[in-house]
């Protein structure tokens, strides 16, 4: 029979992974992981998957290369 300490122990390293984990950013919600200038490919819809792909976000059209350029800094034009 286990007793409680050698059963604490794996519930307790586990527990301490999750928060690890949370800490490094693997696991993050949503509303922390999104950042940065919109529209980004992940707030758009996929309209077309060809090279390059064209992505819908609040009614305008925008490629990859598109949204790499804004996510970068410069700013891009909507077709």
């Amino acid at each position: 029979m286990m007793s409680k300490e050698t059963f604490r122990r794996p519930i307790l390293a586990a527990a301490g992974l999750l928060v690890a984990f949370q800490l490094a950013g693997c696991g993050v919600t949503d509303a922390i992981l999104s950042s940065g200038p919109t529209p980004r490919v992940e707030d758009c819809m996929l309209q077309q998957q060809a090279t390059p792909s064209k992505y819908v976000c609040a009614g305008k059209t925008y490629t990859a290369v598109q949204l790499a350029d804004i996510r970068s800094g410069k700013r891009a034009a909507a077709k």
